[in-house]
């Protein structure tokens, strides 16, 4: 089957009947700006399942493609040198997908060119997620690119638009705090967790209570590597769960034991009355030779009396405290976002630069094969020809076709071909450095 885009570059066609056209980029895709989540869940392409749908869609005639699935997005990046129709045949293979489903048009987005590009660029730079610096994508799109490798699917412009992406993220990454601070609660507890107690590894942690919030910063602890994670509460369930999340169950008719032995407390049990006041808790950091304590009370209502956050080693965070924390995180993020943005635009021109330049180079190609047919004609025309008269009829027969043309141009005198005019003597300045009198200003 013959592919929709064979990966060219610039140069020659084939058939050497001119140059070839160049591979130009297209995106297709829904994100989280365009389809809910149904959608993407539907559109969703499990990793292991990534080589046989790129299989499909070479089939299909896509045959420089990047197939880019996560949370926040579904793409198909290709290069083709008919993106139009290319972008086509890898909606309808998403699309295909979503069988039985009801599904506005607007879910749906095609990009081309240098929005293509740009949209590539903020992807790889985490500008365009949900949660703006996430560290996730960049690992995300890599991997996609790998699988894309892998299926012989990623050359020429395609790989040259993706190391350019890769490039830029890591510029973005070292040189602004775009992936710093804690943006979610849970991360933010876990930052509080680090500054006070360093590598999460070495600590141990107590989990009291089986709300949900305490629960959600619990995971986000494991995740961070804590040691050793205990849960205890008053519920008669507490044990079950333990078990079932692979925790440490401890006894909760000896929580003053677990105290002590606890680096940082999550309460998660909203009963209506303390669980830990400034008795309970002077008893479990003198046990520890007053080792400060970090805790966390995420019950609704409190679930640890305020009054312990004025003991020296007690360090108390209410949700409120920690939401402060995710929205301070949030606004510095965006921040950032701004410097980060204005080096994506500076990635994009010189890239739109490049491309240019690249564009141009099967244009010179062509030209100078020209000017040498033309030489040889010449010189077999007018074998004894010394050098004088030979250039002289070989500057004629290169300026005879271009003369006839912009006579014939003059000659029609309508506005549009004074247009044509007028730019054609634009270019010619450029390109052989002239200054062109214009006649008509001097007649006037």
């Amino acid at each position: 089957m013959t592919g929709i885009s064979a990966g060219t570059t610039a140069g020659t066609s084939v058939d050497g009947a001119g140059p070839a056209p160049m591979d130009r980029p297209y995106i297709v895709g829904a994100s989280f700006r365009t389809a809910d989540a149904r959608i993407r869940d539907r559109l969703f392409i499990e990793p292991p399942a990534q080589p046989e749908f790129l299989a499909a869609c070479r089939e299909a005639g896509l045959t420089q493609l990047v197939s880019l699935s996560t949370c926040d997005r579904v793409e198909l990046i290709g290069t083709s040198t008919d993106p139009e129709r290319a972008s086509g045949t890898a909606e309808r293979r998403l699309r295909n997908r979503l069988e039985g489903m009801s599904v506005p048009d607007s879910a749906f987005y095609r990009l081309y060119d240098v929005d293509a590009v740009a949209h590539v660029f903020r992807i790889a730079s985490a500008l365009d997620s949900q949660m703006i610096g996430e560290s996730q994508i960049l690992g995300q799109l890599k991997d996609a690119v790998q699988v894309a490798s892998d299926a012989g699917m990623i050359q020429g412009e395609l790989d040259r638009l993706m190391q350019t992406s890769f490039a830029l993220a890591k510029r973005v990454r070292s040189t602004t705090r775009i992936g710093e601070g804690a943006v979610s609660a849970a991360a933010a507890a876990v930052k509080v967790a680090q500054d006070l107690h360093g590598t999460m590894a070495r600590c141990r942690a107590l989990l009291i209570g089986l709300g949900e919030t305490g629960g959600l910063i619990a995971e986000q602890f494991q995740r961070a590597g804590i040691g050793v994670l205990d849960l205890t509460g008053p519920s008669r369930r507490t044990e079950r769960e333990a078990a079932r999340r692979g925790l440490t169950y401890q006894d909760y008719e000896k929580l003053d034991r677990a105290l002590a032995h606890s680096d940082m407390v999550i309460t998660a049990a909203g009963r209506g009355r303390y669980l830990l006041d400034s008795d309970s808790v002077t008893k479990a950091l003198e046990a520890r030779r007053s080792k400060p304590i970090l805790l966390i009370d995420a019950g609704i209502p409190l679930d640890i009396d305020p009054a312990v956050d004025t003991l020296s080693d007690a360090f108390l965070y209410t949700m409120e405290d920690i939401e402060r924390l995710a929205e301070k995180g949030q606004l510095d993020r965006k921040a950032e976002a701004a410097e980060a943005a204005a080096m994506v635009d500076s990635a994009l021109i010189d890239w739109r630069r490049s491309q240019a330049e690249r564009e141009g180079v099967p244009g010179l190609i062509a030209l100078r094969e020209q000017f040498d047919r033309l030489r040889e004609d010449v010189l077999n025309r007018h074998p004894s020809a010394d050098a004088a008269e030979a250039t002289r009829l070989l500057v004629n027969r290169i300026l005879h076709e271009p003369s006839e043309t912009l006579r014939a141009i003059a000659s029609e005198g309508g506005a549009a071909d004074l247009r044509d005019t007028i730019t054609v003597n634009r270019v010619l300045e450029r390109l052989f450095a002239l200054r062109i009198q214009d006649e008509r200003s001097d007649t006037e």
